[in-house]
């Protein structure tokens, strides 16, 4: 798929703001349930920044998501629940052409991916209906004098969903990527290779993942059977590959070079699963 097919198709890629956690006490603990007698898997440190990301609460506890990407419950009497960044704009297409005029029909120069972060206020202002690019972008693309995002390509921050982040949000974010080719490396509708699929897929949901496969591999915690939005991981020996399940049976993923992303069958042959992993509570 073309960077301009992508392009055209402005496709609206679903994403969700979850809340954030305020660390007040000195040093909180991370514990592996919601329980003071379970296992502490990280601390985290008063005033903590970035603060963890909040994916759930139950009984009191909040189940949270850090900088360094561990998952863990924290108790309610040591944070305080902040909600998400509700202020300003983001690329809300798969892909936004980054234009050299205030004109649907000018050139395009670039693309920047979704999820990435817009200007709200600028001076001077732009034309109705645009965002300008900081300069900083014109000063690598040669001959450009200014560059421009249609506001058909961004969403408002605060019109996004500010709550937890579900199964379904995670599937329906896969489900609009679907198409764009394999690209070792690639992080964007213009190409993605597997890991990059799933981390992006994540993290447009709020949820903080490494980079690559062997690494998603051993974060979050393990299951048996893969449900809605678990990661399943593949290879012999090692971890080589990854998708995101869309149920027991089926899985969304970046497959191979001249393939594209896509939902491929868990029962199929030559599949050897090595882990399953969840990272919602």
């Amino acid at each position: 798929m073309a960077a301009t097919d992508v392009a055209a198709t402005r496709t609206r890629v679903a994403m969700v703001v979850p809340p954030f956690a305020l660390v007040t006490a000195p040093v909180a603990d991370l514990r592996a349930e919601p329980r003071d007698a379970c296992e502490l898997v990280d601390q985290l440190h008063y005033m903590e920044q970035p603060m963890p990301r909040v994916l759930g609460e139950r009984d009191g506890w909040y189940y949270v998501n850090t900088e360094d990407h561990y998952f863990g419950w924290v108790h309610g009497d040591v944070v305080q629940v902040m909600p998400g960044a509700g202020d300003g704009r983001v690329v809300g297409s798969a892909l936004a052409a980054i234009h050299s005029a205030p004109d649907p029909g000018s050139p395009a120069i670039g693309y920047l991916p979704a999820g990435t972060g817009l200007a709200h206020r600028q001076l001077p202002e732009p034309p109705e209906g645009w965002v300008r690019i900081p300069s900083a972008f014109l000063e690598r693309s040669a001959g450009a004098i200014e560059a421009f995002v249609s506001l058909d390509d961004a969403a408002s921050i605060a019109d996004l969903p500010h709550r937890y982040p579900t199964p379904d949000d995670l599937i329906a974010t896969a489900e609009d990527f679907l198409g764009v080719p394999y690209l070792w490396g690639g992080t964007t509708a213009l190409g993605m290779d597997c890991s990059g699929f799933v981390q992006q897929v994540y993290r447009l949901n709020g949820v903080r993942l490494d980079r690559d496969a062997h690494q998603q591999a051993v974060e979050g915690r393990p299951v048996d059977v893969p449900a809605r939005g678990d990661l399943i991981f593949f290879g012999s020996s090692e971890v080589t590959h990854v998708g995101v399940a869309v149920d027991e049976h089926s899985f969304l993923n970046a497959p191979e070079a001249g393939k594209k992303v896509r939902l491929d069958d868990l029962r199929a042959g030559g599949r050897n699963v090595l882990a399953i992993r969840r990272y919602l509570p």
